[in-house]
């Protein structure tokens, strides 16, 4: 199961052209873990937190938008154009429960 967070950047006429970082929150992955999204080359899944030590826990993690879209997409990004939060069973057809509180967004 992961709990994902999609920072999105238009970059192009079509959906399919648009650029993300998909924050993942994951139980099969390590921390620090990235790789393109295998449905898209243009979005990166990036692991921030795992369940393998957190299992039932609540979790604080803390993303930088603007140094991630550089990183990973060479973009300079002052705005996004979309997120969304999700939970995904990953194509197991596994139920998933998710709990979210206190999203927020900073400049620093």
């Amino acid at each position: 199961m992961q709990l994902e967070f999609f920072a999105i950047k238009k970059t192009g006429a079509t959906p399919l052209s648009n650029r993300a970082i998909n924050y993942v929150f994951s139980s099969n992955s390590e921390v620090g873990e990235n790789r393109h999204s295998p449905y898209t080359k243009k979005s990166i899944d990036n692991v921030l937190a795992t369940t393998k030590d957190s299992l039932n826990k609540w979790v604080t993690v803390k993303a930088n938008v603007k140094e991630d879209f550089k990183k990973f997409h060479d973009l300079n990004v002052n705005e996004l154009d979309g997120l969304a939060i999700m939970a995904d069973t990953d194509n197991s057809k596994r139920k998933s429960i998710a709990y979210f509180q206190n999203i927020y967004f900073s400049s620093y």
